[in-house]
């Protein structure tokens, strides 16, 4: 394996796994080091699979708008299956204080371009049959949103990466780095130096401890979450659901049907 790279990534998650097959399209020789075993074992196969433009942050429209492009299209452009679903987003709104926050999102939303669009409880409840309906004011349902396998896109990205030319080293941990100035020289490990042109940190919940490396405190901040996964079911649910009523102990609930019934 070779000891410089144009590019080192450091993490082989949902961040650097995808960009690392971008990269490596593009004739930009890459190396991702990842401390676990293998690709995807960091909070990607922790992920519920949703996949939205539905945000409140303009840039994060644009971003996950280009995603759902991606997403959407890899079928058909790689030939596998990551189960993605156009089943839409939904985010039903029983207090004052909900409708407005999401009708305000909404504008910013559909100025960039997202599929979104403000319907009645009535129209609610034929795509969410069930949905409680006392006082429930209507819902944002965006349609273009979806939903897909993350262990199934992981395990191709990274397979698709591979064949583009990316290299990947597992059991490895980046624990520092060479300055030259202001710029990154190289990656150091806990088993070599790798000099390379360009870092990107790709860590996730631990990218803030990678920047600190440098000197950097990049606020990222783990968001703790919890799933439960049914058995397969038949079909009764059509968009995900977004209940953003809080309770005693959590900010929100949402649930939704994957294209296998969980």
């Amino acid at each position: 394996m070779s000891s410089s790279y144009d590019l080192v990534i450091v993490g082989a998650g949902s961040v650097g796994v995808p960009a690392a097959l971008a990269c490596a399209k593009a004739g930009i020789s890459v190396l991702v080091v990842d401390s676990r075993p293998s690709p995807g074992q960091g909070e990607n196969k922790k992920a519920i699979g949703g996949v939205r433009a539905t945000h409140s942050d303009k840039g994060k429209v644009v971003v996950c708008a280009r995603s759902i492009q991606i997403f959407s299209a890899w079928f058909e452009e790689t030939g596998d299956d990551i189960l993605w679903s156009a089943n839409g987003y939904s985010y039903p709104a029983y207090r004052e204080e909900e409708e407005k926050v999401l009708k305000n999102a909404m504008i910013l939303q559909a100025g960039t371009g997202a599929d979104v669009q403000w319907i009645s409880p009535e129209d609610y409840r034929s795509l969410v049959p069930g949905i409680k309906m006392d006082g429930l004011r209507g819902a944002i349902y965006a349609r273009g949103d979806g939903s897909a396998s993350p262990l199934l896109f992981m395990a191709s990205a990274y397979r698709k990466s591979v064949e583009a030319g990316a290299r990947f080293t597992f059991n490895e941990k980046a624990v520092g780095f060479v300055m030259e100035g202001s710029t990154v020289s190289s990656v150091r490990t806990d088993k070599r130096t790798i000099s390379c042109g360009a870092v990107l940190n790709a860590a996730g919940a631990a990218a803030r401890e990678v920047s600190q490396m440098i000197g950097m405190d990049i606020p990222v901040k783990p968001d703790c979450h919890e799933a439960l996964v049914t058995e397969p079911v038949a079909p009764f649910i059509g968009p995900m659901v977004v209940d953003m009523r809080p309770v005693p102990g959590s900010r929100n609930f949402y649930f939704y049907q994957n294209r296998e019934g969980h």
